[in-house]
């Protein structure tokens, strides 16, 4: 606990120091002068939801994509590697949705943008209740448009030090209205170094303890996959947006493999175990926004998609066990907001209908058929606004769904309400507070009736009976943002009940069987800070990042709890065409059910250099470890105990080169602006 108060601590000290920096510069100072260069600062709004930031000029000249863009604007509680092409949290606290125009945006779109055409970016740190559960952030980048141009490029990242790496070609065309965009991708590995150690305590009928020990000696893990994508859209910056996205792909794991020895004091045996598998996933999706004068606009959107999946497992430990899976999953969603921008404040609300089939045949050693129909339709309603120094957002969303399978069908609501009160206690420092409370549903996967053997010993188990569970949050967050500094706290209690927590049973014949049902409560209390300094403005900046996380997994059947500790920091130099980079992390560690969990600790450099149309970068992670440990975790059950470490030689000292080159050619501008993204269902429901 001293290191979280010691981090809130370091981040109100910065308080002073950013306010006297403001106070020295004086208020109205939108500028820096630095090497005869004039750099100017983004213009930032405070906004209930977050901040609308319109990045300066400066800003849009040194940068040559989105990515580049995103990382020179400081943006709080997130980490931008331009150099990796990655926007992640500091925090476990939600994942970060990026939006182009909002419509959903790839990395090829990120790279193939233009930060010259960029009007602003909707930082969104609290999103709404029209956005997905899980969703903590949302970047939307708007921008204006050539109408007529080009623009061709390449992405290229390979490793030298091991077989992995993936590759972008894309290109784009704009006449007029119309616009025309293709993207092909591949992605391939094929790596040895993997190993693993584990080893288990079974708790046996009479008494006794059964101990194992299961240790990786060689394997080799293989992916290969391709994606190709065609878009078209038409724009009148005035009155429509419609656009149309194609999109295939697929992938293929020939063979992987790993051999293990097995000792249990008396027997040592060697086994195998293999997973082979390949997959291809057909997407269209169908958008359109119209404006309905000054003030109102409604848009649309339409998203199918299929995912084919084939696998193959088998364990040779004890008795040779192997099986096959055939998975077919169709999926339709659609989406309709109506917006209206009155004067006291923005009224908006929708509704989404998605609908999805999974038919997945096990055979061989696993005989199960599940076909499983799934079925929602959500209705929101959402405002937001300002009354001098307090902002709100207030919204309810409320959700029919609805799942069935061959013996079990459910049919149930849910009740989604939100409110979010801020206010502005100083220039730059804001307090605000959220409630929170829906519905979570289970993993497609664990809600079948398939049994599927892990090792010798246990075996793990579908249970169609698993509810839905009630997460509740209660978040108070402080923040600063400054000229030069920008700091925060967040403390938040979150409350699962009914959760679908692990529960592991021992059969007659000594087997142990996983499962998951609602046999508990699961709670959080977390308080994670962080401060930022721009010690050269847009040319160096420091950040450092720390939490203290305590968990409660409290059932009918164990307790289990757990204090984690969560710290780092990055450093980030743009100097010229140069751009340096390098972080580190302590690894998140957790505890959930009956599972205890580690990441590996995180160290990475990168360094890029930007010359004209090109840019090269090189980036180094896990400097100086021969064999780092990449996860580690514990079940922590009465009758089984077990402690398991991943290692991987080829993610040591892997170095990695990337190799991007843009060309781009246009004339004239036209503004748009999307309102709309649905994605489909991506889970194929195979455990």
């Amino acid at each position: 606990m001293r290191k979280g108060l010691w981090m809130l601590s370091l981040c109100f000290l910065a308080l002073p120091i950013g306010a006297q920096n403001e106070k020295e510069n004086g208020e109205k100072a939108k500028s820096v002068v630095m090497k005869e260069v004039t750099v100017e600062a983004a213009r930032v709004t405070k906004k209930v939801d977050g901040l609308l930031i319109i990045p300066s000029d400066a800003q849009r000249e040194a940068s040559t994509d989105g990515y580049s863009l995103l990382a020179k604007l400081s943006l709080p509680r997130l980490r931008v590697d331009e150099v990796m092409r990655t926007v992640t949290p500091l925090m476990n606290d939600g994942s970060v949705q990026i939006r182009l125009n909002g419509t959903l945006a790839s990395k090829e779109d990120l790279l193939s943008l233009d930060p010259k055409l960029v009007k602003n970016i909707d930082f969104i740190d609290n999103p709404g209740v029209r956005y997905g559960e899980g969703i903590g952030y949302v970047i939307d980048i708007r921008t204006k448009r050539n109408t007529t141009g080009y623009v061709l490029g390449a992405d290229l990242s390979n490793s030298v030090t091991t077989v992995n790496g993936g590759n972008t070609l894309y290109a784009k065309y704009n006449h007029k209205n119309s616009e025309l965009a293709l993207t092909f991708t591949s992605l391939y590995k094929d790596q040895h170094g993997f190993r693993s150690s584990e080893v288990a305590d079974y708790t046996l009928n009479n008494g006794s303890h059964y101990l194992v020990s299961r240790n990786q000696t060689d394997g080799r893990s293989r992916r290969f996959g391709n994606q190709f994508e065609i878009k078209y859209s038409l724009a009148d910056s005035a009155t429509y947006v419609f656009q149309a996205n194609l999109s295939v792909g697929g992938g293929n794991t020939p063979g992987n493999y790993a051999d293990f020895v097995y000792r249990d004091g008396t027997i040592e045996q060697t086994y195998r175990t293999i997973n082979v598998s390949s997959d291809f996933s057909p997407t269209l999706d169908l958008y359109f926004f119209h404006q309905l004068g000054k003030h109102q606009s409604v848009t649309a959107n339409v998203v199918g998609s299929g995912i084919y999946t084939d696998k193959r497992g088998y364990n040779g430990e004890g008795r040779t066990y192997a099986y096959d899976v055939d998975g077919r999953t169709w999926s339709l969603e659609s989406e309709a907001i109506y917006e209206n921008k009155l004067k006291p404040f923005t009224l908006s609300a929708g509704l989404e209908h998605s609908m999805s089939f999974t038919n997945n045949e096990y055979t061989g050693d696993v005989s199960a058929h599940n076909k499983v129909r799934r079925g929602e339709l959500y209705l929101f309603s959402e405002v937001k606004g300002r009354w001098k120094q307090l902002g709100y957002s207030a919204g309810v969303g409320v959700a029919n769904k609805t799942y069935s399978q061959e013996n079990y069908s459910f049919d149930y609501w849910t009740f989604r309400p939100k409110l979010t009160l801020s206010y502005e206690v100083l220039t730059g420092l804001s307090a605000r507070y959220t409630f929170e409370t829906y519905r979570r549903v289970s993993s497609y996967a664990m809600v079948s009736d398939a049994k599927i053997r892990e090792n010798s010993r246990e075996w793990k188990v579908g249970n169609p009976n698993l509810q839905p569970s009630r997460v509740i949050k209660n978040i108070f967050d402080i923040s600063y943002n400054g000229s030069r500094v920008s700091c925060g706290a967040n403390i938040e209690y979150r409350r699962d009940l009914g959760s679908n927590m692990s529960v592991y049973e021992r059969t007659p014949t000594d087997e142990f069987l996983y499962s998951q049902q609602n046999v508990g409560n699961i709670m959080m209390i977390a308080n994670q800070n962080y401060v930022r300094y721009d010690v050269v403005p847009e040319r160096l900046s420091v950040t450092l990042f720390g939490g203290v996380f305590r968990f409660f997994n409290v059932s009918s059947l164990y307790r289990h709890y757990l204090t984690s500790y969560n710290y780092g920091g990055n450093v980030e130099a743009y100097l010229g065409h140069w751009t340096l980079t390098g972080y580190a992390d302590n690894g998140w560690k957790f505890v959930e059910g009956e599972h205890e969990g580690r990441n590996g600790p995180a160290v990475y450099f990168g360094v890029s250099y930007r010359w004209s149309r090109c840019s090269l970068s090189l980036f180094m992670q896990h400097p100086f470890q021969q064999h780092p440990a990449i996860q580690r975790g514990k079940v922590l059950n009465e009758n089984l105990h077990k402690e398991y470490i991943y290692r991987s030689r080829d993610l040591g000292n892997m170095i990695m080169l990337k190799f991007s080159w843009k060309l781009s050619r246009g004339k004239s501008y036209k503004e748009i602006e999307k309102k709309v993204q649905n994605e489909a269902y991506k889970q194929t429901g195979i455990m």
